[in-house]
C-alpha cells in the first residue's frame, strides 16, 4: 500500500517512530561482536545476540511485519 497520511494515520506516534527505527536498523549489518561465535551476529535494532549474520533478530523482524500490517489497516 502506498505510504500517505492516511496509511500512516492507523499508527500511533510512538508506532510510528519504531517503524521507521526498524526499516532502518534492516537495512543495517548487525555487529560482529568479538565475544560472539564466528556465525552469529547481533540485531541492528535491539543488539539481540542471533546465529546468522546481519538484519533484525526473529523478534525484531515480526514486530516490524505486526506494524506494518496495521498501517495498511489489517
Amino acid at each position: 500500500m502506498k505510504r500517505n497520511k492516511n496509511w500512516w494515520s492507523h499508527l500511533t506516534k510512538e508506532e510510528r517512530s519504531t517503524l521507521v527505527y526498524l526499516e532502518r536498523s534492516a537495512n543495517m549489518c548487525g555487529s560482529m561482536g568479538g565475544y560472539l561465535p564466528d556465525d552469529c551476529s547481533s540485531c541492528s535494532a535491539c543488539g539481540n545476540p542471533m546465529f546468522g549474520s546481519g538484519g533484525l533478530c526473529p523478534w525484531c523482524s515480526s514486530e516490524l511485519d505486526e506494524l506494518i500490517r496495521k498501517a495498511d489497516g489489517e
